[in-house]
This record gives C-alpha cells, sequence and structure tokens, in this order.
C-alpha cells in the first residue's frame, strides 16, 4: 500500500509529526493541530462557503488567478486589519493562505499533495474552492504537488545571509531564482542533474559576479530541500498527482501559465543548462531521457 502511494503516505506522517511537535512545543506552529477546526473569519466565511453565484462568484474567478508573493505577503500580513474595500473572498483567502504560507515553510519547502493538505481541513468550514485559492496565492503546483514559492521561502534568506558575494538582497534573489529553477526543471522534465547546474551556474558567474554566491554545495543545499537522488539524477521527493490536474483543471491551467512565464523569465540559465558541457561521468549526474524536453 505504501509503494503505491509513498508520496501520500510519507506527507501525511510529515504533517502528523508537525503536529506533534507542536504540542510538545518544539515547532512553535502550534496551529497545525487545529487545522481541522480552522475556518474564516465569520464575514468571510460567509462568502467563501456561500451557495450564491453573484457578485460573490465573480469575485472568486478572479481569485482563481495566482497572485504574486508581494500580493501575498501583503494581503496576509494584514488580514486583521483588512479595509473595508478587501473583499470577504480575499480576506478569507488571505487568512487561509497566511496558515498554509507557514505549514509549507516547515521542512524547507517540501512538497505536499492536495489531498493530504485537504485532509487537514474540515470540507465544511474549508472549501476546495477556497483552499486552492489560498494555495495559489502562496505556493506552485509542481507535477501535481505544492510547494512553497520561493519568495516566501525563509530558509532561503537565512541561506544567502552566510553566502559573501554581493549584497544581501541581491544574495537572495539568486537564491531564489535557483529554486525556481530547479522546480521548473521538475515540472518540465521529471528530473534534474545537478552537474548541468553546476556548469550553468560557473558559465553564469563569469559575466555576472553575483552568481559566484550559488556554488556547488549551494545548489545541493537546494536541490535537497525539494529533491533526492535516484540514480543519475534527483527526483522529486513526492510522486506526481496527476488526479489533481483531472479534479481541478482550470487552476492547473492557471499553474501551467505560471510556469510558461517563469520559464521565459528564466530562458538564458535554461539554455545554459540544457547545452552543459558535461563528460559522461561526474558527480554521478548522468543525461537523463527526455532532458531536453521543452514541455512544461
Amino acid at each position: 500500500e505504501d509503494c503505491e502511494d509513498g508520496g501520500y503516505v510519507k506527507s501525511l506522517n510529515y504533517l502528523d509529526a508537525l503536529s506533534l511537535q507542536a504540542r510538545s512545543g518544539v515547532s512553535g506552529e502550534g496551529f497545525v493541530e487545529n487545522l481541522s477546526e480552522w475556518s474564516p473569519s465569520s464575514a468571510a466565511e460567509d462568502a467563501a462557503v456561500g451557495d450564491d453565484g453573484g457578485e460573490n462568484a465573480e469575485e472568486q474567478e478572479d481569485a482563481d488567478d495566482i497572485m504574486d508573493a508581494d500580493d501575498m505577503r501583503s494581503l496576509s500580513s494584514n488580514t486583521s486589519a483588512a479595509p473595508p474595500a478587501v473583499g470577504a473572498i480575499e480576506r478569507a483567502t488571505a487568512e487561509l493562505a497566511s496558515k498554509l504560507a507557514v505549514l509549507l515553510q516547515t521542512g524547507n519547502g517540501t512538497m505536499i499533495p492536495y489531498r493530504v493538505l485537504r485532509s487537514r481541513f474540515n470540507p465544511a468550514k474549508v472549501s476546495d474552492e477556497l483552499l486552492t485559492m489560498a494555495l495559489s496565492s502562496c505556493a506552485v503546483l509542481v507535477r501535481g504537488n505544492f510547494s512553497l514559492k520561493s519568495d516566501l521561502c525563509k530558509f532561503l534568506h537565512l541561506a544567502g545571509a552566510g553566502l559573501g558575494t554581493g549584497g544581501a538582497e541581491e544574495r537572495k534573489n539568486r537564491l531564489r531564482e535557483l529554486r525556481d529553477l530547479i522546480l521548473l526543471l521538475l515540472n518540465m522534465h521529471g528530473v534534474v542533474q545537478r552537474e548541468r547546474l553546476t556548469w550553468a551556474y560557473a558559465v553564469r558567474a563569469e559575466a555576472y559576479r553575483s552568481y559566484e554566491a550559488i556554488h556547488p554545495d549551494v545548489i545541493t543545499f537546494v536541490l535537497r530541500t525539494v529533491a533526492k537522488r535516484s540514480e543519475d539524477c534527483w527526483v522529486a521527493k513526492v510522486e506526481d498527482d496527476e488526479q489533481f490536474g483531472a479534479d481541478f483543471p482550470e487552476v492547473a491551467a492557471s499553474h501551467g501559465a505560471y510556469w510558461f512565464q517563469k520559464k521565459d523569465m528564466l530562458m538564458d540559465l535554461i539554455e545554459l543548462y540544457e547545452n552543459a558541457e558535461v563528460g559522461d561521468h561526474g558527480a554521478g549526474d548522468h543525461l537523463c531521457p527526455s532532458i531536453l524536453d521543452n514541455s512544461v
């Protein structure tokens, strides 16, 4: 049974471990064990779980688009004092996104299947529509599983503080870019080659000094937060979840559009990665099948 759905079992055990830590006061994430009882504030809840199809439905459709990380941070950090102009659904989305962002932060942004996250909430209090909207505001979909947006990863900020090249904000941006590239490659190909990443960043550093901060140890550190070694490549820690796209095609399509935009932004690094001059051996990362597939 574990072999058939190992990603689900491991992720569920991971969240259960968080609950135990919370009860023992280890992690400080006290809300984890109480998510089954969580619901939006009363005003937001009426709109978020209501059955009317008028203005609220239109608001919800607009909110289906993935919000930028800056927008999510702005909303989630001010939910307690949201201005009247902010709609009820937006407030409910921000409230839930702030909870999910902290949850996804734990474990250095490890991907979690939707059904695992769904199982932590009461469907009568948190609808699928609200949950997918909140997730889309703070996380990205990678092969059917959700991973915290790189702009929100606090562990990247801490790692960036230890790198000596360039300004602090510039180092953070390079680390976020690296993580986005890794997630994009996983989403495109299902595998990542560390040797190719190392080569791409070494070439990049010859032209841009700030890229010197992304040395092989940093690449390995970020890879290990979302991937694991598998023969000659690195693969996602959690198995692909094709069912999510079948159940929520519009949500999956919006995330697909997000990755197409991200691919354009990272095209220079992608081309360096795919055209990397690496040998047939070294670091154990050989060329995997379909690595030059251009699909997202």
